[in-house]
This record gives C-alpha cells, sequence and structure tokens, in this order.
C-alpha cells in the first residue's frame, strides 16, 4: 500500500492541538537482485543481519565463472611468449646493427645482405608488439571473468539492515529477480499531504517538531523540510511535504505515523 493511500484515511488539514498527519519511511530503501540467473548457493546475512556497504549478502553457484578466472589468470601470467619474443628482437637487432656498421665501414657485406638483416629486426619487433597486444588481451579477458564471478554475489548497496530474504538455499532465480529487501533506519523521513494553502506556511530547511505513533507513549523528534511540493494535485489539490529527521537509535519503527506539531 503506498503512502498516498495510506494517507487518505488520515487527517490531512491542520486543526488546533492536532497537526499534519503523516507517515515515516526510511530514507534509504532498496529491493536488489542479480543481473543474471542461477541458483542460490549461499546466504551470508539472515534476515536481521547488519551490513556495511559493498558486504557479501548472497552468492549463487558461481564454480564454472571460479573456473574460467583460474584459467584466464594462468594464460595472462605466462609469459614465455613475451619472452622469446622480445629475446628474438634483441638478437636481430643485435645482428642487424652489426651488420649495418659493416656495410657502412667495409665491403664485407652487401647491401642485399643488410636489406635482409633489416627485414629480420623488423619482423621480429612486430611479433613483439603482437606478443605485447595479445597479453594485453589475455589481462582483459581475465578482468571480464572476474566481472563475471562478481555478478553472481549480491552484496549491500549501503549500510543497513537486511529485513527479508525472498529466497532460500538452493532455490533458482532469474535475472534482476527481488531477492533481497534492505533498509538504513538511521535516518528518516516523513512524508504528509497538506491543502495547498497550510502548505504556503512550510518552506524548505525549516525545522519542525513531529509527534510519532508506534508506542503508548508519544514520541516526539526535531526534522528539516527537505521538500515542499512545488506542484499541487489535481485530484486532491494537496501538496506533499517531506521531512527528514535522525533515528540513529532505530526507535522509530518507519512505516509508524505521525504528525508535524504546531
Amino acid at each position: 500500500m503506498g503512502i498516498a493511500a495510506i494517507l487518505s484515511g488520515l487527517r490531512l488539514v491542520f486543526s488546533a492541538g492536532s497537526g499534519f498527519e503523516g507517515v515515516t519511511e526510511p530514507i534509504s530503501m532498496a529491493v536488489i537482485g542479480t543481473t543474471v540467473p542461477g541458483k542460490v548457493r549461499e546466504i551470508s546475512v539472515p534476515e536481521g543481519g547488519r551490513v556495511r556497504k559493498g558486504q557479501v549478502i548472497l552468492m549463487l553457484e558461481r564454480e564454472e565463472e571460479e573456473l574460467n578466472v583460474a584459467i584466464t589468470k594462468v594464460v595472462a601470467e605466462n609469459r614465455s611468449d613475451s619472452l622469446a619474443s622480445t629475446q628474438k628482437r634483441q638478437t636481430f637487432e643485435r645482428d642487424y646493427n652489426a651488420t649495418r656498421k659493416l656495410f657502412e665501414t667495409s665491403n664485407s657485406v652487401s647491401e642485399e645482405q643488410l636489406w635482409e638483416k633489416e627485414l629480420n629486426f623488423k619482423t621480429a619487433d612486430a611479433e613483439l608488439l603482437k606478443s605485447t597486444m595479445t597479453k594485453k588481451k589475455e589481462w582483459l579477458e581475465h578482468e571480464m571473468a572476474k566481472a563475471q564471478l562478481e555478478k553472481r554475489i549480491l552484496r549491500a548497496p549501503f549500510d543497513g539492515v537486511v529485513v527479508k530474504h525472498r529466497k532460500k538455499v538452493a532455490e533458482s532465480v532469474q535475472a534482476l529477480e527481488p531477492l533481497v529487501d534492505v533498509v538504513d533506519v538511521r535516518r528518516c523521513r516523513f512524508v504528509t499531504y497538506v491543502v495547498a494553502q497550510e502548505a504556503q506556511g512550510f518552506r524548505l530547511g525549516q525545522t519542525v517538531k513531529l509527534q510519532l505513533d508506534g508506542s503508548r507513549q508519544p514520541r516526539l523528534r526535531q526534522g528539516k523540510i527537505t521538500f515542499v511540493s512545488p506542484v499541487v494535485d489535481k485530484a486532491s489539490m494537496l501538496r506533499t511535504v517531506k521531512v527528514v529527521f535522525e533515528n540513529a537509535d532505530g526507535s522509530i519503527e518507519p512505516g509508524v505515523t505521525g504528525r508535524i506539531l504546531p
């Protein structure tokens, strides 16, 4: 159920002793999944577990991708072709330089022999360049293999709490299928919908007092207005107002109702 639907049953207009009523929500919340299909191999963080940004939450089966990473690494680290091409070029370069020196200082070497030595040197130089480019390509293929492996690992997009797993170990998943719900409740937002004329009393950056429900005793928070809609909804004639407040202790459960106090 959306916030607008929830608020449709609430008193939205300011009245003495009441306030502008609305609903709280976490600022950072995400439903995440992998970009590739597969089967869940491991769930690293259970529901309710805290995560840091980048921490592994879930992994798909990845044996084939791990083998591909290992194979491409062995190929990329093999420098035998590069070393052979380097030695060959150095040998032909010395031979060419020696032959050219003899050609320039004596008549013991013909011009055709010098051309042959130069051709051998340039061919070896081209082979070394080709070997260098091939090695760069092999390293790029290794990086691509690692990227494909990383796609099978689901990481936290921000610091927060895992609130829901939608798949169990050994279950199959599709690409972009929702798998995990993550929220960060340390900063929350209060959203209310206000009659257009009443909204004129709000301004960006304004500090307001919030009274939040969900407990026997009203819970008070201070917040700052971060958004006042510049347009009025044609159907309801209401404007959206959003207030951000701190919730570092997690005592406010996003989703509870409340009000902006007068």
